[in-house]
């Protein structure tokens, strides 16, 4: 049985998160991302009980 590639991914944007989808049929993937969450610059930011989206749009 061949030995499944082992994958590091820098960044959860919309580029990083589109190819992990792609290579985790091929390989163990795992994504290093420096902030709390991912998205990128598409993500969301939450104050109280208002959300709104921000970056580039």
């Amino acid at each position: 049985m061949a030995e499944r590639l082992r994958v590091g991914v820098i960044g959860a944007g919309i580029a990083g998160l589109t190819i992990v989808r792609s290579l985790q049929k091929i390989a163990d993937v795992i994504v290093f991302e420096k902030s709390r969450g991912v998205g990128g610059r598409m993500a969301t930011r939450r104050i109280d009980d208002v959300s709104f989206d921000h970056g580039a749009q």
